[in-house]
């Protein structure tokens, strides 16, 4: 009994340390094909792995969690997004498109670093109003145990606390 139990946790180790090697390859760091977004462009619904927040008409998702509005202009606004994403853990930037106002992050998980894929959209309103759409989503799996949801709405709430939301 106590022999196997014993070889029961080896291979579990072995099998989780087999996934995070896996996953902690750089292969893992790049976009791949269909992971190229563009948030204006999402139709519903969503996967359950994945979560939205947009301003209200910026694309046809019922699930879209309402991005705030803020006073002041884009630039400014992806200043203070900058800093929010700085003191994330374990994430990087895959690609960037200033020309459009976007920027494809991942950020891993703690124990086996599993990939999440965020894509951020800043939104002009306005010369001096201005928001943003994030769509967070899981790379592996069906559901993502409201992992990506969390994480908007703590992004959210942290942008809403140092930019000040307008409305």
């Amino acid at each position: 009994m106590i022999v196997g139990l014993a070889a029961f946790f080896v291979v579990l180790t072995v099998a989780g340390l087999g996934v995070r090697l896996y996953m902690g390859r750089s292969a893992e760091d790049r976009l791949r094909s269909g992971e190229d977004i563009a948030i204006s462009a999402l139709r519903g619904p969503l996967a359950q792995n994945a979560a939205l927040a947009a301003p209200a008409g910026y694309c046809a998702v019922d699930q879209a969690m309402p991005s705030p509005v803020f006073a002041m202009s884009l630039d400014r606004l992806a200043g203070y997004w900058t800093e929010i994403i700085a003191g994330e853990p374990r994430i990087i930037q895959i690609a960037a498109e200033p020309d459009r106002r976007r920027l494809v992050l991942m950020q891993r998980s703690a124990v086996f670093g599993f990939p999440d894929v965020i894509t951020v959209e800043f939104v002009s309103l306005a010369p001096d109003r201005s928001s943003l759409a994030l769509y967070s989503r899981a790379r592996y799996g069906r559901s993502d145990f409201g992992v990506n949801r969390r994480r908007l709405e703590r992004w959210l709430s942290q942008l809403r606390q140092i930019a000040g939301a307008a409305d």
